[in-house]
């Protein structure tokens, strides 16, 4: 016969894996990749990279591993979207950023 602590113990231990299923099944996802076409520029603050997509949404490229150059010309990007905040604090932060030249004439601002 199960007594009433043990159940009690029982019970807490279910209720605890309970909680901690859904944080182990979001460890578990795969990264979210992201590929984008469009023109690099300059941050609003010192340092930072952005990117501007097509569609007019920025993303913050500060963390690339290799900056590309702000020459006028498009580039695509494969990044992944970072869970944090940007120092930058422009536009969806990307991380494990590389990207590549498309040949592309970006407009002037």
């Amino acid at each position: 016969m199960v007594t009433g602590v043990a159940r009690s113990v029982a019970m807490r231990t279910v209720l605890a894996l309970a909680l901690l299923l859904p944080a182990t099944a979001a460890l578990a996802q795969p990264a979210d990749r992201v590929v984008i076409a469009g023109c690099p520029m300059p941050g609003a603050e010192s340092g930072c990279l952005v990117l501007r997509a097509a569609d007019g949404k920025l993303y913050d490229l500060t963390g690339a591993r290799q900056r590309p150059p702000l020459n006028g010309r498009g580039i695509r990007i494969t990044g992944t979207r970072a869970e944090r905040f940007s120092y930058c604090q422009q536009g969806e932060a990307l991380a494990e950023v590389t990207w590549e030249a498309t040949g592309t004439l970006c407009p002037s601002r």
